[in-house]
């Protein structure tokens, strides 16, 4: 039944998305052009007197910068898309009937965000590839399980944060402080775009709070470096754990969020 319902959800955000015909065009043009931005950025600086801090990942600065604008942009998805649904979805006057059914609110939530983690995985795929095979990033000597497992702790971790986002949204309107604390910080402290060592101690106290900082670590080492799930432990406990907490703890405050909405009758408002 879960997978019916999750098929369903998936086929009606497709053909939501299908009906804007150059919406994918433009959304794939979005997402590559910063790559070439980085990828000139690259040519400034020279392989001779590269910064010791990128030694750990390699040496070079694009392939590090690469993996950290596109992660970085899946990791948003997971933040920001279940809160973009429940907003579409009072605008669209439909939020009360869907969280009417007998699907529990937190089940709903969890599905309504399948179209948009497989259509962002296809244009993260794309980003990779086009590094790979247009601008030279070598990813021969990648661990595909250690990504793979540290993607799925980490989407985990932040659809945690993206659900207690979209409880945020149902209270309080606007105004969302999760989206605004956990994207802004991880993606200027997280490391995305320079290592975390280059900031200075106290920035860098602040970096090891935040999820992002361990999932682009974890990242970097296995896809540039091949470490594997033992020699990423520590990072990968860390988003271990945070998915554990978050998750369960987010679906029960959104839930909570949704019985709030229903005896005020504010739901739909927005």
């Amino acid at each position: 039944m879960i997978v019916q319902k999750a098929i369903a959800f998936f086929r009606r955000d497709l053909q939501i998305e299908s009906s804007y015909k150059l919406a994918f065009v433009f959304e794939a043009m979005t997402t590559l052009f910063p790559l070439l931005t980085l990828y000139f950025i690259a040519k400034l600086m020279s392989p001779t007197a590269a910064d010791p801090r990128l030694a750990p990942y390699g040496g070079a600065y694009f392939p590090f910068a690469v993996i950290g604008l596109a992660f970085t942009q899946y990791f948003m998805t997971a933040l920001t898309n279940f809160a973009g649904t429940i907003r579409r979805s009072q605008m669209a006057g439909c939020l009360e009937a869907m969280l009417s059914t007998r699907t529990p609110p937190g089940t709903v939530i969890l599905l309504s965000s399948v179209y948009s983690f497989v259509a962002k995985l296809f244009h993260l795929v794309m980003v990779l590839a086009a590094s790979w095979l247009l601008l030279g990033v070598d990813f021969s000597r990648c661990n595909w399980l250690s990504a793979g497992v540290t993607l799925v702790l980490t989407v985990m971790g932040f659809s945690g944060l993206g659900i207690l986002s979209a409880a945020f949204i149902i209270v309080m309107k606007k105004g969302d402080p999760v989206e605004w604390l956990v994207g802004a910080l991880g993606s200027l402290l997280g490391g995305a775009l320079f290592p975390v060592a280059v900031m200075p101690q106290w920035l860098q106290s602040i970096s090891a709070l935040l999820p992002t900082t361990y999932a682009l670590e974890a990242m970097r080492l296995a896809m540039l470096k091949g470490h594997s799930l033992w020699m990423l432990r520590v990072d990968l406990a860390v988003l271990l754990a945070t998915a554990i907490v978050l998750l369960p703890v987010s679906v029960w405050m959104f839930s909570k969020a949704v019985e709030r909405g229903r005896r005020d009758g504010t739901l739909m408002h927005y």
